[in-house]
This record gives C-alpha cells, sequence and structure tokens, in this order.
C-alpha cells in the first residue's frame, strides 16, 4: 500500500466502430492495449465492459499483475459521473447487464490471477447497511478464490454514506479484505469526504483493523494525497485517460500536448505518449505516499509543488480529528 489503479472504463469516452468486424469498442480500449502490457502493479476493469465486449479480451493483459480488480459496473450502470468527467453529458447505460450478467463474468475469469471483485453495489444503493453486508456476503461466499472490495452505498434516500452506522458495524467488516466507499458519496465538500474518511480509519485503528480503505473515482494527483492522509490506502479513477498530469495537477489533454510535447504531435502519438507519463507519474506519485509514511507522515515536501496545500488541508483536518494519525 498504497495502490493507486489506473481504471479502464467506456463511460464518458467515445465509441469506434471496426470498418472490419463492425464491432463497437470504447476509446479505453485504444488505451488497454496501449499500456495494458506493460501496467506491471496494478489495473481495474469493469465487468460491464467486458460483458458488451467494449473491451476486447483483457484478460491477455492479466498475466504480469500484481492486481486486478473487477468492478461489478455500479459507474457505467449509474446516470452519474465522477467528479473529474468534464462534460457531464446526457448517458444512457445498456439495460441488459444486471447481477446475473456480473456472476457470468465472474464464473469465466481466468484462475491462478491476483484478482479482487465487487459487490453487485448498483443494487445497494437506497438499501439498509445490514442488508448490504448480508448480501456483498453472500455474493464473495460463491466466489472464495478472489480478494472482496466491498463498496458501501448510501442508505434510504440519503445523498451520502453514514459513517457512524458503518462504525457501529465495524465488526462485521472484518470479514471483507478491502472496504471501499465512492468519492462522490462521501459528503459535500472536500473536508467532509476527508472527515468520513478519517473517522472510519480512526475507528477501524481502535479495533485493530488494518483493512484498507479504497477511494472509488479518488485518482487524482492532489486529492488522492489528501484522501492518503486522511486514512485511505487504495484509489482508482479514470483521470489518467481524461487527462495529462502536469505539474503535480490533472490538465486538459490538448493543454497537455501543448505545454509537454508541442502542437505539431499527432493526437495518437500524444494520446501514447500521455498516457505512458501518466502512469509514471502514479508510480512515483506512488512512492512519495510511501515515503510520507516511512518518515512519519509529517514530512509533506515530499508532495513537491502542492505540499504546503496538502499540509494546510491536513492540519484542518486535523482540527475535526486530533487522533488522526495520517497515512499510518
Amino acid at each position: 500500500m498504497p495502490r493507486l489503479i489506473p481504471s479502464f472504463s467506456s463511460k464518458g469516452f467515445p465509441f469506434v466502430e471496426s470498418k472490419k468486424s463492425k464491432r463497437k469498442t470504447s476509446e479505453a480500449n485504444d488505451a488497454l492495449e496501449l499500456t495494458g502490457a506493460t501496467i506491471t502493479d496494478s489495473i481495474l476493469i469493469s465487468a460491464y465492459d467486458v460483458f458488451h465486449k467494449y473491451l476486447v479480451k483483457p484478460e491477455r493483459f492479466y498475466d504480469n499483475k500484481e492486481l486486478i480488480m473487477i468492478d461489478s459496473g455500479g459507474y457505467e450502470l449509474s446516470l452519474e459521473f465522477d467528479s473529474t468527467e468534464p462534460k457531464q453529458s446526457p448517458y444512457e447505460p445498456e439495460k441488459s447487464f444486471d447481477a446475473r450478467s456480473y456472476e457470468d463474468i465472474l464464473s469465466t475469469l481466468p484462475k491462478g490471477h491476483p484478482i479482487a471483485v465487487t459487490n453487485f453495489d448498483h443494487e445497494s444503493v437506497g438499501k439498509d447497511f445490514e442488508k448490504q453486508i448480508q448480501s456483498a456476503q453472500a455474493l464473495f461466499n460463491r466466489y472464495p478464490e478472489f480478494l472482496s472490495d466491498f463498496i458501501i452505498r448510501p442508505s434510504g434516500r440519503a445523498r451520502f454514506v453514514n459513517v457512524d452506522d458503518i462504525i457501529r458495524h465495524i465488526e462485521k467488516m472484518r470479514r471483507f479484505h478491502i472496504i471501499g466507499l465512492t468519492e462522490k458519496e462521501l459528503g459535500v465538500s472536500l473536508l467532509d469526504k476527508l472527515v468520513s474518511i478519517a473517522n472510519l480509519r480512526s475507528a477501524m485503528n481502535r479495533k485493530g483493523m488494518d483493512t484498507p480503505i479504497h477511494v472509488w473515482g479518488g485518482l487524482d494527483p492532489v486529492t488522492s494525497p489528501l484522501y492518503f492522509c486522511a486514512g485511505a490506502e487504495i484509489f482508482d479513477g479514470v483521470s489518467w485517460l481524461r487527462y495529462g498530469y502536469y505539474g503535480d495537477a490533472a490538465i486538459p489533454r490538448d493543454a497537455y500536448t501543448a505545454l509537454d510535447l508541442g502542437v505539431q504531435t499527432s493526437w495518437r502519438r500524444a494520446q501514447a505518449i500521455r498516457l505512458a507519463k501518466n502512469l509514471s507519474y502514479l508510480e512515483a506519485l506512488t512512492i512519495r505516499m510511501r515515503t510520507f509514511v516511512d518518515e512519519g507522515g509529517r514530512n509533506f515536501s515530499v508532495f513537491d509543488t502542492h505540499h504546503e496545500a496538502i499540509k494546510e488541508a491536513y492540519k484542518a483536518l486535523c482540527t475535526k480529528i486530533p487522533e488522526l494519525k495520517g497515512g499510518v
């Protein structure tokens, strides 16, 4: 830990139809073809995209990975985008994918790989937290060969997860390998989100639980370190596909091309270089986070460009949760 996981999702990206096969694939598939073989750490693939063949045979790229995360398609089935999506255009998911479809995908996953799978969280929204636990456990029991990532969703009509409710059931969390929370459902403000993570991590620490917290949609050069300081350890998202990481920030792709590559660079070549450099940046940021922990969780200078802002955010968080240790 930590793990910064590049995700591949069709949502929010254009589709390309092959002239020969007439098969429709996502632009995210192009990214997978360009980078899949070179990533050795972790990747996240949506079962929704595997089911619809928007990603072409992603299992080709599973062999050399430390962790393969298989998402249940909750993001793709939702009408909402994550906070990194700039367009927020109308979206209509394919309705042919459901819980049974997800299990069909799980049943065909290749054996012998370090795979983590999620619960079918699309059906968890609005359900009582106890029922979410029971439903997730029933699914994970059918696939004991995989690690379990339990994604918690808001109960009832709530917009955000109730961390106090999660803490009341904290002992039941021991049965899961990873505890997942979507970034958009942690709270209204960024500070609210950090407080939610820190409260959960503090409660788990008091119980001697070292289960990692996974922030879904939390992959970003600025916010990932903040969530890490609050106590989360796993981050995923598609910002690395949508943007270029430059100057410790995520900027639009065309701006990245102009600043780092030159406006004469072709789109195809710029995409290949940008994705490769984004992956290198995520590797470097992972090392920074580990160094932060190794140096006692107080040397914010490891975060380079934005270290003062991250330090100030951490101070603000500590006023809410004094016992916070930060990333350890």
